[in-house]
């Protein structure tokens, strides 16, 4: 995942390239793009005056190595975060924002969660995206009053936590998106996946498929869990070729990913089975790691809206990481989950006195966040679900490389068919001020 990645340049025609990097398809036009770029990022109060005031400090924990890199919703987060800076801030206060690593260790993940909660300062966290911090994190996150608007939530207990609820699906959500539309448009009647076997993490996700493939008539052939990084694919990919499925839905990260498909490709297996995967492979860089032999082939689920679309909540982050994110920055589907985490608490923050942001007020307002609403997203999005079930964003969209190699449109916003969901669906039936009506 650390491939370099596209930047928008000085220039609207550089912009235009990068855009186009995602797919012809539902690209921004000329005039969408220059616009934009004229403009220039719109954050915050967007007042163009520099906050000076007393900081407000905000956290958040990723995991950024261990051989899996998650930095995207982080970094995406701080670009918005110093936008606002450069743009009043929180009605004049600053945002000091800052993230750390937890290497995929739990024990490190809840010594940073403690080092947050303990100082009284930090107001709230947002932008995180751990495969492991979930977990442990929500009692010190419970017993200090703070809540985490998270920008990717990864493993069961970032979406059954109290105190964090994510922008992003999750995985066992997009799986399951991925396997719909492998039904969708190729009627497969068996399809196989994989993960990683950490705890809360790939036992879920594989609950989720059987629990979709039981619901539906499809089998689930089998599920591999491997530990990150993948370090024996062509192993993995011979077994799928003797089990035969119909289709694979590939659940590991993008390094990963691409790993296996080459491995797939050294074995021809793309022209017998079908192939698609989470939401990790949708990045601006994946068709040049994988290379054409998958044109046409591969599938990816996105949890937010198309990388290249031109509504105006998309081009703004794009904006966002040309003005102030960096060249190695990604441009995928959890940068946008990082920048909408932050904008949610912007929102809320900007509508408290700014004489009595602290973490009191904080905590109370993020509960009470109801109908946010995004182009980037499906449907508008909610902190708190039933009984602690926070999952708001639930329909999805996927994509697929076309004959040249480009990220298109393959499906947009529809339900998951997750029979988990049902007390989410009921809530949202029962209370529409979830959704903002």
């Amino acid at each position: 995942m650390k491939a370099p990645r596209l930047r928008g340049a000085a220039t609207t025609g550089v912009l235009v390239l990068a855009l186009a990097a995602c797919g012809s398809s539902n690209s921004g036009t000329d005039s969408d793009i220059a616009s934009v770029a004229a403009s220039g990022a719109k954050c915050g109060l967007a007042n163009g005056t520099k906050a000076v005031g007393t900081p407000i400090k905000i956290g958040a924990i990723a995991t950024m190595s261990g051989g899996i890199d998650f930095s995207s919703s982080p970094k995406s987060a701080k670009a918005y975060f110093d936008c606002v800076n450069a743009n009043g801030g929180i009605n004049g206060r600053p945002i000091e924002y800052s993230y750390e690593d937890d290497a995929l260790d739990p024990q490190k993940a809840s010594a940073l969660a403690s080092k947050f909660a303990s100082d009284p300062n930090v107001v709230a966290m947002t932008g995180g995206a751990s495969f492991i911090a979930c977990a442990g994190n929500q009692p010190i996150f419970e017993k200090a009053n703070l809540y985490d608007i998270l920008g990717v939530g990864v493993p069961r207990p970032c979406y059954y936590s109290k105190n964090m609820s994510a922008l992003n699906a999750g995985p066992r959500l997009s799986l399951i998106s991925a396997a719909q539309m492998q039904v969708k448009d190729f009627g497969i009647k068996s399809f196989a996946s994989n993960g990683y076997p950490i705890p809360g993490l790939g036992d879920w996700v594989k609950d989720g498929a059987q629990q979709y493939a039981t619901s539906t008539g499809v089998k689930l052939s089998y599920f591999d869990l491997v530990p990150p990084p993948i370090k024996d694919a062509t192993s993995l990919v011979t077994n799928l070729g003797k089990k035969r499925p119909d289709a694979v839905i590939l659940g590991f990260a993008a390094s990963d990913n691409a790993t296996y498909l080459k491995a797939a490709e050294q074995q021809a297996i793309g022209d017998k089975v079908h192939f698609s995967s989470l939401t990790p492979s949708y990045d601006t860089t994946f068709p040049g790691q994988i290379g054409p032999y998958w044109n046409g082939k591969f599938y990816s689920n996105s949890e937010f809206s198309l990388l290249n679309s031109p509504a105006a909540d998309n081009l703004n982050w794009r904006q966002v990481l040309k003005e102030y994110g960096t060249a190695d920055q990604p441009r995928d589907s959890f940068s946008q989950g990082g920048y909408l985490a932050a904008r949610v608490l912007v929102e809320t923050l900007l509508k408290l006195d700014p004489a009595k942001i602290d973490r009191t007020t904080v905590s109370t307002a993020i509960q009470a966040i109801k109908g946010f609403k995004s182009d980037m997203l499906c449907k508008p999005w909610y902190f708190s679900g039933p009984g602690g079930h926070n999952n708001a964003n639930h329909q999805l969209r996927n994509v697929k490389l076309d004959a040249d190699g480009n990220y298109v449109s393959a499906a947009d916003c529809y339900e998951t068919q997750d029979p988990a969901l049902a007390d989410i669906l009921a809530a949202e039936k029962a209370d529409p001020s979830l959704l903002g009506s």
